[in-house]
């Protein structure tokens, strides 16, 4: 059946909204990198993810004492360097680890003590601790301290744009490579309709969303999406290999940001992390070999809002903490090794713990973030990235040395 004009208009109007929000496209049409620019992805595990069970302090006799039920048993932990060791669920990622491609960082944090997932998340996405006048996320102020405005250059993988991309400088938030494509029938004469409604406008902003929309559609046509690794057909899975796919291609992408939910184990917790933490290792493990080479120019940086109590409770679980555990994938990373502060445990005993409960966080988040933007993506200097924060590589934890 014959498409009448109003319906045609209807889908083409839909192709653009597919991918595109107002305001996104508005700058000259998007070049292709280079294929060895460096790229970072900020994964996020929403809820607080457990560090004591995801890389455990095996050489802390407090930690099995705290734990009789949830503990990691003591000598199942894949040993990592003789006091920690991964849960063992991360068998993935333990082959990057001893090839030095894998480093972690361990009793690291924010400076504010608080519990609520919705103002620690906001704290770390915007890298304002204790600030809620903040709005504008670090990955955005760093694109434009980085003058990367072409909005292919940074993407959300979701389909809404991670609070750490907000801001002045136009991004991309798409679920997969197919949302980036016209399909069904009619494309050419769909795609003609957008620059020939767009341009018809009198509105050279307009006119910008309709070039650009266009070239960006031409620009993802050519991606090659076959994998080079297996992933899980998870979320996360499905996530980084579109990721990768774009990476490879080399289409402009410089900045990614990667959400995986429900690390908020009140209960059960036994149940439902080594689920969690197989889909996390397995899912990033595929990524790295899908990337190939490219991993040389990639860094994943993994990171969560706070960690969990010492303790756990009386449901199986274990509630809100504080310090906690990043850890870093591919680059030029000193891998191999848990980086802490002076190279010193803090400790889980009630002397040495935040507020006598929690895991003290010794390496501030902003320390990671900044090393990662000096010595991985190339900015000379950092500091507009950080409001109210003093940027010092004396504090960087030393992910690449």
């Amino acid at each position: 059946m014959p498409l009448s004009r109003r319906a045609f208009l209807k889908t083409a109007t839909a192709s653009l909204a597919a991918f595109a929000t107002p305001g996104a496209l508005l700058h000259a049409r998007p070049a292709r990198a280079a294929g060895t620019d460096p790229v970072l992805v900020a994964l996020y595990l929403r809820g607080g993810c457990d560090a004591l069970s995801l890389v455990v302090p095996a050489g802390d006799p407090i930690y099995y004492g705290a734990r009789p039920t949830i503990r990691v048993a003591a000598g199942s932990e894949l040993a990592l360097d003789g006091f920690f060791g991964f849960h063992p669920n991360m068998a993935p990622l333990l082959p990057f680890y001893q090839a030095g491609r894998l480093a972690v960082v361990h009793a690291c944090g924010s400076p504010d003590g608080t519990r609520s997932h919705f103002d620690a998340q906001d704290f770390m996405e915007f890298a304002a601790p204790g600030n809620k006048n903040i709005q504008v996320g670090w990955l955005n102020r760093f694109l434009s301290a980085a003058g990367l405005t072409q909005p292919i250059s940074a993407i959300t993988l979701e389909n809404q744009t991670a609070k750490a991309l907000t801001g002045p400088v136009s991004t991309l938030a798409v679920t997969s490579l197919s949302r980036m494509t016209m399909q069904g029938t009619y494309v050419a004469e769909r795609r003609q309709a957008i620059q020939t409604i767009f341009g018809s406008i009198p509105s050279p902003l307009l006119n910008a969303m309709g070039t650009n929309t266009v070239d960006l559609l031409d620009l993802v046509s050519t991606v090659d999406a076959t994998p080079a690794a297996t992933y899980p057909s998870s979320n996360l899975g499905k996530a980084l290999q579109n990721l990768a796919a774009l990476i490879k291609a080399d289409v402009g992408v410089r900045v990614a940001a990667v959400n995986h939910a429900s690390w908020d184990h009140h209960a059960y917790q036994l149940q439902h992390f080594p689920v969690m933490t197989n889909d996390l290792a397995s899912s990033l493990a595929a990524f790295a070999t899908d990337l190939g080479s490219d991993l040389d120019r990639t860094l994943v940086l993994v990171m969560t809002e706070f960690g969990r109590r010492v303790s756990e409770n009386g449901a199986g679980g274990t509630d809100h903490g504080h310090g906690s555990v990043m850890f870093a994938l591919g680059g030029a990373l000193a891998g191999g090794r848990v980086v802490m502060r002076n190279d010193q445990w803090p400790g889980l005993g009630p002397a040495t713990t935040f507020e006598g409960i929690d895991l003290a966080g010794t390496t501030d988040f902003r320390d990671v973030f900044a090393e990662v933007l000096s010595r991985h993506m190339g900015l000379s200097d950092p500091s507009p990235v950080f409001p109210n924060f003093s940027v010092s590589p004396s504090n960087f934890p030393g992910l690449f040395v």
